[in-house]
């Protein structure tokens, strides 16, 4: 598939921190995965271990990192959560 789809990424906790907000819309190659679009995104900047803890939704539903994206999905990025 060619061309570019638009996504809406909703950002949680640490995420919302280093962007300083909590959602954002994207424009992407249309044969992009949830993990692509995250490291395009926040790859530089968290450590491999968050990345590796981090969990996938796509319209809410929790999906594998190779999901590819469709134009209108709405894609979160839930990162892991320690309590106290």
């Amino acid at each position: 598939m060619t061309g570019t789809v638009t996504v809406t990424i909703q950002l949680f906790a640490i995420y919302r921190e280093l962007l300083g907000q909590s959602e954002m819309t994207a424009r992407i190659d249309a044969d992009q995965s949830v993990a692509d679009l995250f490291g395009q995104i926040l790859g530089q900047r968290t450590t491999p271990k968050l990345r590796e803890a981090t969990l996938f939704a796509v319209n809410e539903e929790y999906v594998p990192a190779d999901t590819p994206l469709k134009d209108g999905d709405r894609v979160a990025f839930i990162p892991p959560v320690s309590g106290g």
